[in-house]
């Protein structure tokens, strides 16, 4: 966990916080779940393509009003 707790701590540094703020925090596993938690949904709602399975082979995207839009021309290239 020494590593996680080191990362964490040098990931604050990089977001802009300073290394005197985090030198005496211990993490706790349940903490470092919670962050972990909180940085993946803040990784997946920036996600620049939207998440798909196999339900989603053939279609196509469009981008729209700066968004992703489903496309309307089937054609794939090989």
């Amino acid at each position: 966990m020494g590593n996680t707790v080191e990362s964490l701590k040098g990931l604050y540094v990089a977001l802009g916080g300073t290394a005197s703020d985090v030198a005496d925090i211990t993490l706790i596993p349940d903490m470092i779940n919670a962050i972990a938690t909180q940085v993946t949904a803040a990784l997946a709602a920036k996600a620049e393509l939207p998440a798909v399975t196999a339900s989603d082979n053939g279609k196509v995207l469009k981008v729209a009003a700066g968004k992703w839009a489903v496309g309307t021309d089937e054609t794939t290239t090989g």
